[in-house]
């Protein structure tokens, strides 16, 4: 039997609901693909699964940041985000050097141009605040999803099943850290930065950061760790009392965003003041046809 993606499910469902509607019309081999085509949707996750006695979580410091956007431009390659989706996975927001009331975020956006830009001088008296989904284990995305689409994983992970999303928008109406995308377009990625471990969304569905599932369970870090010049980003297992993250949340002044809505984000965010060196390198040149990035 051919692979069935969600729109061959669909269409096949509504083929067979009209067979059933007309005495005599339906047969059993249209009920018994109809079947295979659920049990294969089913199994189809897309994802490695979990790892046993694992539990995902992430450290951002502020004091290390310099706002040059890598993280999320390697996240947009690492994870065949469309060029059509904005902003992306990761947005990084721009604040004045000053405390108080008055240091709300001020988004970096230029009118008429994408929301991230890379930087490739430090810009100083500038503090930055990357964003993106929180994997919280109190998620208001997965208790809305009408479908199970969106679901925790014992891993800490929250996880899309892109074959079951219908595209309700109700998880991106409950998520409080506007963490997640819409495709309104058909995909539109470059042949020669496709990633084939990651399948791409398509047409009318949500999509989020996955914190790169097809690497941190395979043992790997994710990719916007490995991309900050600044070691900013702390990625590990919480479980683990002797990890980096678990000692850094244990010893430093952190806090997570919107703590107080009881959602229990996932990432957390150190507040030490730049006391520390700023390592510099010359982000990558953004790609040809790559909407959203200026350097």
């Amino acid at each position: 039997m051919k692979k069935f993606d969600r729109r061959n499910f669909l269409k096949l469902a509504a083929v067979t609901a009209g067979g059933l509607l007309l005495p005599g019309q339906a047969n059993s081999g249209m009920l018994e693909e109809l079947t295979s085509a659920l049990r294969s949707l089913e199994g189809n996750k897309e994802v490695p699964p979990p790892i046993r006695g694992i539990k995902f979580g992430m450290v951002i410091d502020l004091g290390l940041c310099i706002g040059c956007r890598r993280c999320s431009y390697a996240c947009k390659r690492e994870n065949n985000v469309s060029d059509t989706i904005s902003p992306p996975w990761i947005t990084v927001f721009e604040t004045e050097s000053r405390t108080g009331i008055e240091g709300h975020y001020v988004h970096s956006e230029k009118p008429g141009k994408g929301t991230t830009m890379l930087y490739t001088k430090l810009r100083k008296d500038k503090w930055y605040m990357p964003t993106q989904c929180n994997h919280c284990d109190n998620a208001p995305c997965v208790k809305v999803c009408p479908t199970g689409a969106s679901y925790k994983d014992t891993d800490g992970l929250v996880v899309i099943d892109y074959n079951k999303c219908i595209g309700c928008r109700y998880c991106m109406t409950a998520c409080p850290y506007h963490a997640r995308r819409f495709n309104w377009w058909k995909p539109n990625i470059s042949p020669d930065r496709l990633n084939p471990l990651v399948p791409v969304r398509h047409l009318g569905i949500v999509e989020k950061c996955t914190f790169c599932i097809h690497r941190t369970r395979m043992g790997k870090t994710t990719r916007c760790v490995e991309a900050c010049p600044n070691k900013a980003r702390i990625f590990g297992n919480l479980n683990d009392p002797d990890s980096e993250i678990s000692k850094l949340i244990a010893s430093e002044r952190n806090f997570r965003l919107k703590d107080k809505l009881n959602t229990e984000p996932r990432i957390w965010y150190l507040t030490r003041a730049k006391d520390k060196p700023m390592a510099w390198t010359t982000p990558l040149p953004p790609p040809e046809g790559i909407r959203g990035f200026e350097s």
